[in-house]
């Protein structure tokens, strides 16, 4: 067994719980920037959203354009024909041009119809538009918000962390360097929890119950035990 005083033994169970809360906040940090990565993800996808409905608008009055020149174009046709009906000297040229305008009456009666719906639904599209363009500025301010919470908690944490730093700093200072070395190796090989206390007889690393004797050896308080089980050093409150 190596010795150890009460001092040392207080010193290692201090260091462990500075760790612990300086590895949490580590932790804590280094999730952040995925966190910060998702909302800007959310503001990409309600971007896309806009930019798909702006795009959704903007071919539907490219359509009713190329509709209402075909439009014009036709009413030009109508009455370039009826000016020709003047001149027309037989009865059969006569009933061509007639019909020649009715059929184009119809498809501009067809266009107009087009036109219409065109509208509608490029009225349908312009509030499709609105709403993404509403819920894109509800969404970047909340995003925003959200950020400018990741930063000032990121600030807070930071400061915590580096008070702790120095902490655990001033701890192994202070530690025995023997010790300090034998708590460095058992963390490596216990999952980074090196001591941990002993209660009811059970010890809380791996919560196996220990020995009656070394339960008893524990309170001298004046040597280093390992638990049988998991091997991390123990010690009782």
């Amino acid at each position: 067994m190596v010795s150890i005083t009460r001092e040392n033994l207080e010193l290692m169970i201090e260091l462990q719980s500075a760790e612990i809360d300086a590895a949490g906040i580590e932790a804590a940090l280094a999730s952040l920037p995925a966190q910060a990565a998702a909302l800007e993800m959310q503001l990409v996808e309600a971007t896309g959203l806009v930019e798909s409905r702006k795009n959704h608008a903007a071919e539907l009055k490219k359509k009713y354009r190329m509709i209402e020149a075909d439009f014009e174009t036709s009413q030009s046709r109508i009455r370039k024909r009826k000016t020709q009906l003047d001149s027309v000297k037989s009865n059969k040229d006569y009933q061509a041009l007639l019909k020649e305008i009715d059929d184009i009456h119809a498809t501009c009666s067809r266009m107009e119809d087009e036109m219409l719906q065109c509208l509608d639904d490029i009225d349908a599209a312009e509030a499709g538009l609105a709403e993404a363009e509403n819920m894109y500025a509800g969404e970047k301010a909340v995003i925003e918000g959200k950020k400018r919470e990741y930063e000032e908690i990121a600030a807070v944490e930071r400061e915590k962390l580096s008070q702790l730093q120095a902490k655990i700093r001033k701890i192994v200072d202070m530690l025995d360097p023997a010790l300090k070395g034998k708590y460095d190796n058992i963390k490596s090989k216990s999952g980074g929890v090196a001591i941990v206390s002993v209660n009811g007889g059970i010890c809380k690393g791996c919560h196996l119950n220990i020995p009656p004797q070394l339960y008893n050896e524990l309170h001298r308080e004046n040597e280093l035990r390992l638990c049988p089980h998991c091997y991390r050093m123990i010690y009782v409150l």
